[in-house]
């Protein structure tokens, strides 16, 4: 499996579902129980789509996307998080920055560019 190609992809998702969430709700919405959701939420349809063998491992593999595979960039959860607030509740570009840095083709940085409009 190609993680490095992947990891701006799974964020990118994991990103949406919070995204459509923040719009669903009339109130600021807490960004680490929406990126837990999000995660569950897109770990479910991947495993149900077969790229995982089970559900742990697509829970591990998505997270890290988040984290790890994002190094140095964002080195630990709290940032992503923050990161994550300030791009999708207050139209901060950092997040976006970041997510090209790490796009591996011109589609990837399309993609990221597209999301962040």
């Amino acid at each position: 499996m190609h993680y490095g190609r992947e990891k701006v992809s799974d964020v990118l998702a994991v990103l949406a579902i919070m995204k459509k969430e923040i719009k669903k709700a009339s109130y600021y919405q807490d960004i680490t129980k929406l990126r837990k959701e999000a995660v569950q939420e897109f770990a479910e349809v991947e495993l149900s789509a077969n790229r995982y063998k089970n559900m742990d491992s697509a829970l591990k593999t998505i997270h890290d996307a988040c984290v790890r595979r994002l190094k140095p960039d964002i080195d630990n959860i709290a940032a992503f998080d923050r990161f994550a607030d300030q791009s999708l509740q207050h139209n901060s570009l950092k997040m976006k920055d970041i997510l090209l840095r790490h796009s591996e083709s011109y589609s990837q940085k399309a993609k990221v560019t597209e999301f962040f409009k």
